[in-house]
């Protein structure tokens, strides 16, 4: 029977690589200082902000400097009408972001990021519908921090070599 059970949970992970599904670790930017300008969700900060600490080596500079000059939330409704039960919105987020060496060159220079969602809000509960779009823009805000990380990487795999 365990073998069995283990076959399953085998063909089950085969087929989703196959789909080209990954299992993908927490967003870790170990070795890059982040600096998130005035004006943006502290959120920001704490989710890129969150990879291990180096203990003991707070006088070393980091490789690599990632500064995330501005977020840009925008909500256009789809489909609307006056005495619908539900609104429908497409959301964007967008992070406009830099990334400097320790020597202070521009490896990137003002790129940006975009991601999109659907939302549906339900016009008769209005208190859930807030919590349901914080919800989003917090699986928006990872999924920017993913995409950051897979740009940054080559820089990261060049820094962390050294």
């Amino acid at each position: 029977m365990r073998i069995f059970w283990a076959g399953c949970q085998g063909l089950v992970l085969l087929m989703l690589a196959g789909c080209g599904y990954q299992l993908s670790p927490p967003v870790s930017l170990q070795g890059v200082e982040v600096s998130v300008s005035a004006g943006i969700d502290s959120a920001v900060g704490r989710l890129l902000d969150q990879g291990p600490r180096r203990k003991g080596k707070a006088s070393i500079p980091s490789p690599l400097s990632l500064i995330i000059h501005e977020e840009i939330y925008s909500k256009f409704p789809i489909a609307a009408a006056a005495f619908d039960e539900a609104t429908e919105f497409d959301v964007t987020l967008q992070w406009i972001y830099s990334l400097k060496n320790n020597r202070g060159e521009r490896l990137v220079d003002a790129e940006r990021i975009t991601t999109n969602a659907h939302l549906t809000r339900h016009n008769q509960r209005l208190v859930a519908a807030s919590e349901t779009e914080s919800a989003r823009l917090v699986q928006m805000r990872a999924e920017l921090a993913s995409q950051l990380r897979d740009r940054m990487q080559p820089w990261l795999d060049v820094s962390l070599s050294k």
